[in-house]
């Protein structure tokens, strides 16, 4: 990822000022401060671009989205977001039995985006994903729980300002922010950018020279898989997330699976198992297991110690098992789509396997 860091700030070298300049704020933003966070222009409980100080970005953001992830239930109405300064505000409305409100103010203009209710609710407690998309003709406000789905549409919506969001995100007291909203996100695309899975920048990845921390690898360096192989790293992205909600991290304990130390990967991170209690329910030698169902409170657990987390998914030109410290798992990329070199397990088929390994019940 650092080569390719390089070399696409390396292609705009030639161009001149105007024609920098002519890319606009948000091609430049996209540019200058998106690369280490794979499509997300800014996250929640990080500081915009990663830099904690330095001048705010300038211009507006024409098109994006925005997303947010709410724990459930809320008792009664509530404000999940409300930002003030001066003359610009925004403020994110939750009403399970009114619906969804966002109003956004610039200057002298006010905008009310509303999503109605009845709002879908959990029977216990839940996740609900929120997510805002706007472009100068229209925009979509959207609400999803379990797989229900609610929908608004409008026209028209203004644009947003960066200096805003940089903000809103750093949370520099000029926010308020209600404790279900877990996390949000701005992207310039129309989808969140893709839930790669991806390993810890610490874990030890084995290569023919040695031992090496995931995240020093760089693209077309070698690997060894779990059968021995060499193989020449296709892609290596270095990802800063949120850890809040359905992007929970997992924490795979030591000695259960790495003998020395603990393993943070991401939850659809897929691990190896094998031995006699994989073959004996499965007729197989080894199997799949993302690792969120692994959790049962003690070899592995969702990790809660952090809003925002970094990580690296390595990228292969064929689906393979990377060899890790004391542990294999699947690698990332458009390649791990294509037909899996091991079966993968469901999360109903993993609770057999758990209790004949004596690691308990799984934990949501």
């Amino acid at each position: 990822m650092r080569q390719e860091r390089h070399r696409e700030s390396g292609r705009g070298s030639g161009q001149d000022g105007e024609e920098r300049k002519a890319q606009g704020a948000a091609g430049r933003l996209r540019r200058d401060r998106v690369r280490g966070m794979t499509g997300w222009i800014a996250l929640s409980d990080r500081d915009f671009g990663h830099q904690a100080e330095g001048p705010l970005p300038e211009g507006v953001l024409e098109r994006g989205l925005f997303v947010a992830e709410i724990a459930l239930p809320l008792e009664g109405p509530q404000v999940l977001l409300d930002y003030r300064r001066g003359e610009n505000a925004l403020s994110l409305l939750h009403d399970a039995g009114t619906g969804i409100g966002l109003m956004v103010r610039q200057g002298s203009e006010l905008r009310r985006h509303m999503l109605p209710g009845p709002l879908p609710q959990p029977a216990g407690s839940g996740i609900a994903q929120l997510g805002f998309r706007w472009e100068p003709e229209s925009w979509v406000l959207r609400y999803e729980l379990d797989g229900a789905v609610r929908k608004a549409r409008g026209r028209p919506a203004p644009p947003l300002r960066l200096d805003d969001l940089a903000r809103i995100c750093a949370q520099d007291g000029l926010t308020w922010r209600h404790p279900g909203a877990l996390w949000f996100g701005i992207t310039a695309g129309a989808e969140p950018p893709p839930a790669l899975p991806w390993i810890g920048l610490r874990t030890l990845v084995p290569t023919p020279t040695g031992l090496r921390p995931a995240g020093s690898l760089c693209r077309g360096e070698m690997v060894l898989t779990h059968e021995g192989r060499v193989e020449v790293l296709r892609t290596v992205r270095h990802l800063d997330l949120p850890a809040r909600g359905l992007h929970r991290p997992v924490l795979l304990r030591a000695p259960y699976f790495s003998p020395n130390r603990d393993l943070l990967v991401s939850a659809n991170q897929q691990i190896l198992l094998g031995g006699s209690n994989v073959e004996y329910l499965f007729d197989v030698e080894e199997v799949l297991v993302e690792a969120r169902y692994l959790t049962d409170g003690t070899s592995a657990l969702f990790d809660r110690r952090r809003a925002v987390v970094a990580g690296v998914a390595l990228e292969l030109d064929q689906p393979a098992l990377v060899a890790g410290e004391g542990v294999a798992f699947l690698s990332a990329g458009p390649a791990s789509m294509a037909p899996s070199p091991l079966r993968r397990l469901h999360g109903y088929e993993v609770r057999p396997l758990l209790a004949l390994l004596g690691r308990g019940d799984c934990v949501a």
